[in-house]
């Protein structure tokens, strides 16, 4: 068992609920001065996120960075399989679950899409691979 990985799954039911979720994250990271790495599947996800970002909150904007290399930034969005800034903590919007071999993630952070029955399908395989592994499992 790998008790010193715990992933916790966040339920959502919207696209809103998404974004906000991704946004508030990221936020208490930021705050902390904790680095999180968000993983994307791709270029157009990527770009997505980054603009997310520099919008939200409307106050103001989230400083990030988008990094394949090292960085000292603390929120990192990247679609390389790679941990940039060296952040103990990844929020993973790919499909498939965060391959943590020599990552030295503890936190993983996961979207359960309620609203898609595709996506739910991919979380409830992720959880699976998780718990498989011996990670400690959360569903908020």
């Amino acid at each position: 068992m790998n008790r010193a990985v715990r992933v916790t799954f966040f339920q959502v039911k919207s696209d809103a609920e998404k974004r906000e979720r991704m946004i508030r994250l990221a936020e208490e990271y930021f705050e902390k001065k904790e680095p999180l790495v968000i993983q994307l599947p791709h270029q157009k996800a990527l770009e997505y996120v980054d603009l997310l970002l520099w919008r939200a909150p409307k106050e103001s904007f989230l400083p990030h960075t988008i990094k394949d290399k090292a960085t000292q930034d603390f929120i990192v969005l990247t679609s390389c399989r790679k941990n940039p800034n060296g952040a103990r903590s990844v929020l993973n919007l790919c499909p498939e679950p965060v391959y943590n071999k020599n990552l030295s993630f503890i936190k993983i952070y996961e979207l359960e899409d309620l609203a898609s029955t595709h996506k739910n399908r991919l979380a409830q395989e992720r959880y699976k691979a998780y718990k498989n592994a011996g990670y400690g499992m959360i569903t908020v």
